[in-house]
C-alpha cells in the first residue's frame, strides 16, 4: 500500500479515536434559552404586552465578585474580560467553571437577581432568560 494513503488513514483513525465523548458535552454549566425585546416602559411598565424574541448575539457572564468589588472602576474592561459567547436563535450551552455570574447580553447593563446564576461543579443548570430594554422612561 502507498506510504502516503497509508499515513492519511493512520491520521483519520487517530483524529476520529482521540474524540470522546465528554469532549462534546457540557459537564458544568448551563444550558436554557434566552430571550430579547425592546420598546416603551412609560408611563407604566405593561409587562403583559412585552414582545420577546429568540436572541441572537454575545451573552456575557460576569463574575458577581468582581462586580460588586468594581466601585468607580471600568465596568466596559469588567465585561470585555469576562466570560461570553454567542447565542443562536436564543439557543444556550455554555460550559462555565464553578462560581456565581451575572449574565448579561451585549447591549444590557443591568445588574438584578433574575440574571444571577451560581454554577456549581460538575453540574449542568437548566435556566432560561428574559432581557427587556426599555428604549424610552
Amino acid at each position: 500500500m502507498n506510504k502516503k494513503i497509508v499515513f492519511l488513514i493512520s491520521v483519520c483513525l487517530f483524529t476520529i479515536g482521540g474524540c470522546d465523548k465528554d469532549d462534546l458535552t457540557v459537564t458544568t454549566g448551563i444550558i436554557g434559552t434566552v430571550e430579547y425585546g425592546q420598546g416603551d416602559c412609560m408611563p407604566v411598565i405593561d409587562y403583559e404586552s412585552r414582545v420577546y424574541n429568540d436572541y441572537d448575539g454575545k451573552i456575557y457572564f460576569v463574575v458577581k465578585d468582581d462586580w460588586d468589588n468594581l466601585g468607580d472602576g471600568d465596568y466596559a474592561q469588567l465585561k470585555n474580560s469576562s466570560i461570553n459567547l454567542r447565542v443562536k436563535q436564543g439557543k444556550l450551552s455554555a460550559k462555565l467553571p464553578a462560581g456565581t455570574y451575572l449574565v448579561m447580553p451585549e447591549d444590557f447593563n443591568v445588574y438584578s437577581d433574575e440574571n444571577t446564576i451560581t454554577i456549581i461543579s460538575e453540574e449542568v443548570i437548566n435556566r432560561d432568560f428574559k432581557f427587556f430594554k426599555c428604549t424610552s422612561y
